[in-house]
């Protein structure tokens, strides 16, 4: 059953009441109930789904929120005034999703979000992640990494979790080494902890979770704290609009519809479009089969407030990334394994295009705007002696990888050229150029290994460069690299309190939204880890703190003695 547009003239008999209606239940879900809770708004979450977490859970948990608390107490000097002036630098697209005062919203409330979530008990530490476009001399990391969790703290909602299945529980402060392996000290220190931590908790019968499974469970810990009511598999239908505001929402359980009141608002905060095929098409040209989003992901709430004319922006933009195609056409994001040295990138003709160790939405970025479908990764022999390689340790290739074709071998550069169709003598001349900039420890062409986010992913034991190395020893490994994403960036537009506008950008009553399903308030632009999760879960704060004010406003206000809805209309 979809959602559709028609018109009544008069209310439904409600089958419920509550103040506040949340849709979707990952971070800006879950987030938005906390806050409306501890509002005193009785509060709850409709997830359409069987299991709750949407892509959250599958993330890897950074909140981008500059000038917190934790940062102060870390020591990591920030201000929102520096945060505001790094985002007027690389935020350069203005617009209605864009404007100066839903950022200055955002770097406000971002301190007050998670001095809220800290005092209600989530559990952070800063992240030594550095912002994605900050030059060498404006090191900062302003996100934060959730600290492990304990699943069996959830009780019975611990079965109903959308899970990622990582082998191990691990912080984001951890990854980078869990890439480097054991290929020095501090990495092998680091992966000895992991197993140790590991073995210790199941020793235990303890299910320890990190990153976006940790950040995600912890809040729905706080909302099970709260007593607030969740409900899986329960999609939203209907929003019942009367007289120009939103009066409730429509669900449907198990095939059944019922009508829920709201009198406080609903937020919609059910994720963005990346799963809808015939949408991504049309806005995106792509079909989202390589997005690490949730396959829940199909845009139906951005669908069904585009037919209250509401606004919307970046419809042709996402969270760009790159992907590998796994045995059996499974996308996997990464990062690490083209970060790190002896390895580089080229395209189908032989050519590098791209610093290698950059951020991942500017690495896929440089892909699209050049043109290219697919590129290889081409990797020394020593790579894969050295580091991990998605869930592949050092030195251990399955044969599978090679069966499949994910990995193609060859014992000389030219050799590996022809399996790749790239001519032999222009790969030869570009790896011979990488390697001239790797003996230098400079890379002339795309400034690899200049910033300090592409030195965090690096190798330190590798010198003078940590992201460079030869690549001269083989065998050599080429692997496919595709143009994937972690979610669309587009949709509603809203204003600085979090109310979808309509296109003539007044806003809708009653109605408010956040997450991936609304437009990013940083544009184009990639600034940092957690720069989705950040504003997804600042701006449903800001929704309920304003929805919490408007009710306590109308508590104040005398009652009527009659109201006769002029029309309704439900969406």
């Amino acid at each position: 059953m979809r959602s559709s547009l028609s018109q009544h003239t008069a209310l439904p008999d409600w089958d419920e009441s509550v103040d506040v209606a949340v849709i979707g239940s990952g971070g800006a879900g879950l987030t938005g109930a906390v806050i409306a809770a501890r509002n005193g708004l009785a509060t709850t979450v409709f997830e359409k789904a069987a299991v709750w977490g949407g892509t959250t859970a599958l993330s890897g948990g950074a909140v981008w929120a500059p000038a917190n608390r934790l940062q102060q107490e870390a020591g990591v000097a920030d201000s929102i005034e520096s945060a505001a002036a790094y985002l007027s630098d690389v935020v350069t697209d203005l617009g209605p999703a864009t404007a100066p005062d839903r950022r200055m919203a955002y770097l406000t409330n971002a301190p007050r979000m998670v001095d809220a979530l800290i005092e209600e008990g989530m559990r952070w530490r800063v992240d030594r992640q550095p912002d994605y476009l900050a030059s060498a001399h404006a090191h900062r990391s302003r996100d934060l990494d959730p600290e492990l969790f304990d699943l069996k703290r959830l009780g019975v909602w611990r079965r109903s979790m959308r899970r990622n299945p990582l082998p191990f529980a691990m912080t984001l402060n951890e990854i980078p080494d869990v890439g480097r392996a054991f290929s020095g000290f501090s990495s092998a220190a680091t992966m000895a902890r992991i197993i140790a931590r590991q073995w210790m908790a199941r020793a235990l019968c303890r299910d320890p979770v990190g990153c976006g499974a940790s950040l995600i469970a912890q809040l729905m810990n706080l909302v099970q704290r709260r007593s607030v009511k969740v409900h899986l598999s329960s999609p939203l239908r209907e929003l019942v609009v009367v007289d120009g505001a939103v009066r409730g929402v429509v669900i449907e359980q198990f095939g059944t519809l019922r009508r829920v009141q709201t009198r406080a608002g609903v937020l919609l905060a059910g994720g963005g479009f990346a799963h809808a095929r015939e949408l991504r098409q049309r806005s995106q040209g792509v079909d989202g089969r390589l997005s690490s989003a949730s396959p829940d992901d199909t845009g139906d709430l951005i669908e069904m407030a585009t037919g209250l004319k509401a606004m919307t922006a970046l419809m042709d933009q996402a969270w760009w990334a790159t992907s590998f195609l796994y045995p059996g056409d499974v996308p996997g994001f990464f990062q690490w394994e083209r970060a790190l040295p002896y390895s580089l990138v080229v395209d189908s003709r032989g050519e590098r295009f791209a610093n290698e160790s950059g951020d991942y939405d500017s690495f896929a970025k440089a892909m699209l705007e050049r043109g290219i479908q697919t590129a290889w990764l081409i990797l020394d022999a020593r790579h894969r002696r050295r580091y991990a390689f998605g869930g592949m340790r050092p030195g251990k290739t399955p044969q599978a990888m090679f069966d499949s074709g994910f990995f193609l071998e060859a014992p000389t550069l030219p050799a590996l050229a022809h399996l790749c169709n790239i001519e032999p003598a222009a790969l030869t001349a570009t790896v011979e150029r990488f390697n001239a900039f790797a003996d230098r420890g400079k890379d002339e062409d795309f400034g690899r290994g200049d910033k300090p986010y592409d030195r965090h992913w690096g190798d330190p034991t590798v010198r003078p460069n940590p992201n460079l190395a030869r690549v001269a020893r083989g065998p050599f490994l080429a692997t496919r690299i595709h143009i994937g994403d972690l979610g669309t960036r587009g949709g509603l537009v809203t204003d600085s309190n979090a109310r979808v506008l309509l296109q003539d950008s007044v806003p809708v009553q009653g109605l408010y939204a956040a997450g991936n399903c609304t437009a990013a308030v940083v544009g184009l632009a990639y600034p940092g880890p957690g720069v989705t999760l950040g504003p997804a879960m600042t701006f449903a704060y800001i929704a309920m703190q304003h929805a919490a004010s408007n009710a306590r406003s109308r508590a104040r206000e005398p009652r009527a003695e009659s109201f006769m809805p002029l029309e309704r209309q439900v969406l």
